[in-house]
């Protein structure tokens, strides 16, 4: 007969997997401790205690003073908190499993103490945070929906936007619009309706700038050029949107329309590939062959700088901007499975006119949920109006 190994799990955090596993966020790190018998436990401060008696699911929650008390009034610690939970059940663990990002101070403490922790190497400390459920899902597309109004914001300001005659620069309210005044204009209405981060976003790159997929932008905006929009909030509801449009303000070039419309075409194609058990390298070929077809090659120039379309096609999405565990569409294989969300952001690159005949960036990225017979498209906002008169 097979004997079941005694394992519990540990996190001491306040981050995602603090959020996933009691279902609400809290503002500094905190103790939770799953038993063998899959009792799970939470040891907060006074600080947090009734917000967290209220909003986390877990089965026992522990104020500190308690278990203070539980110990005879010595200080607390961390080991002393484990201990104290170890000891609630009479058969103590073989293994307390924690995650791989868990501090190494903290794990060499534990480990001191006679406490016997193990990390759990794999990407995903909670594999459940792959698949999400239905109420994540109309989180992450409630994160999506407000994210899409910073850009039709924008894209008001780009409309309302003036071409300056002598050097195509763009007037806004009698002054030189910058990146960054509008990426602040999409960042204050985000704030005003709910996000409480913005990783460092969004991006606002024009011409020269977008030929650099992370470059956020700076400087005055241009006319006649594409400018790369990618933005990435958090909804206060803990979990992420993700969201790129190209634009132009002004009259497109020839090239600019053979770069829109290579993307666009492969952002389609790889939309109609998504579906349960379809390997995610499989669609990301398919997107770079396409737009090698459509005569946009993907290499490096003399200098080793890459060009064409050299990042994945996509990544998770959740109560992480990117989410821990397998690439979900790129060159490394990963089955597409139902509850996984993922961007698809197909995107050409050119710093150097020679390569193609023009510079800048083109990237257009969606959200997007695998569900049992194809995909849902968590984002509505148009791909077609990129040209702003």
């Amino acid at each position: 007969m097979l004997r079941v190994m005694s394992i519990a799990k540990l996190i001491y955090e306040c981050g995602p997997n603090w959020h996933h596993a009691t279902g609400t966020p809290i503002s500094d790190p905190a103790l939770w401790y799953q038993s063998p018998k899959g009792t799970t436990h939470i040891v907060v401060s006074e600080l947090e205690l009734s917000l967290m008696q209220k909003t986390a699911r877990v089965d026992v929650v522990h104020a500190f003073s308690t278990v203070r008390q539980a110990l005879g009034g010595q200080p607390l610690s961390i080991a002393s908190m484990v201990q104290y939970l170890v000891g609630l059940e009479k058969t103590p663990p073989k293994m307390i499993m924690v995650p791989a990002d868990f501090s190494a101070n903290l794990f060499q403490y534990l480990t001191s103490a006679g406490l016997p922790v193990q990390v759990d190497a794999s990407p995903l400390f909670f594999p459940a945070r792959a698949y999400k459920t239905a109420d994540e899902i109309k989180k992450l597309k409630a994160a999506q929906k407000l994210n899409e109004s910073a850009f039709q914001l924008a894209f008001g300001i780009l409309a309302t936007a003036k071409i300056r005659k002598t050097d195509a620069t763009l007037m806004w309210q009698g002054a030189v619009l910058t990146s960054e005044i509008l990426k602040g204009e999409m960042n204050a209405h985000l704030a005003r309706n709910g996000v409480s981060e913005f990783h460092h976003g969004p991006i606002v790159a024009c011409g020269p700038h977008g030929a650099m997929p992370h470059h956020r932008g700076s400087g005055p905006l241009k006319a006649h050029q594409f400018i790369v929009m990618d933005c990435f909030p958090r909804h206060a509801n803990g979990y992420w949107g993700d969201l790129t449009r190209t634009v132009l303000k002004g009259k497109p070039t020839e090239w600019h329309h053979s770069v829109y419309n290579a993307v666009l075409t492969s952002q389609k194609l790889a939309l109609s590939m998504l579906k349960p058990g379809v390997d995610g390298s499989t669609i990301h070929k398919a997107v770079v062959d396409s737009l090698i077809k459509s005569g946009f090659p993907t290499g490096a120039d003399s200098k080793g700088n890459p060009y064409g379309m050299f990042h994945g096609t996509g990544h998770g999405v959740g109560l992480e901007l990117h989410d821990p565990g397998p690439r979900t569409i790129s060159a490394a294989q990963c089955m597409l499975e139902p509850g996984m969300v993922t961007s698809v952001e197909p995107g050409l690159y050119y710093a150097d006119k020679k390569t193609t005949g023009g510079i800048g960036g083109c990237r257009i990225e969606d959200l997007v949920t695998i569900t049992e017979k194809g995909y849902t498209n968590l984002t509505t906002l148009s791909k077609t109006d990129w040209i702003i008169k």
